[in-house]
């Protein structure tokens, strides 16, 4: 299960990396939802953030890896079809 929550955790990274660069751009000039915007930047990093081992805190289990990578793919399609939407 390790390899796969790898994979996952750096398949959400690439899918999420021009999202993380849209996010930066518009974040000076989103006014009121910027709180969003910043959720939407960073969720990208978030499965890269929690497979490291941090100190003397224990790395997680693949299988929480693996659901937070699901989720934040999840998020960059949700972004990338809002993004899609907008623009149509």
């Amino acid at each position: 299960m390790r390899p796969a929550a790898t994979l996952l955790v750096w398949l959400s990274f690439a899918v999420g990396l021009p999202q993380v660069l849209i996010c930066g751009v518009t974040m000076f000039s989103a006014g009121w939802w910027t709180p969003l915007i910043a959720l939407f930047a960073l969720s990208p990093l978030l499965p890269l953030i929690l497979m490291q081992e941090i100190g003397t805190r224990r790395k997680l289990e693949p299988e929480v890896l693996a659901a937070v990578a699901l989720l934040s793919i999840a998020m960059s399609g949700a972004f990338y079809w809002v993004l899609y939407y907008r623009m149509r």
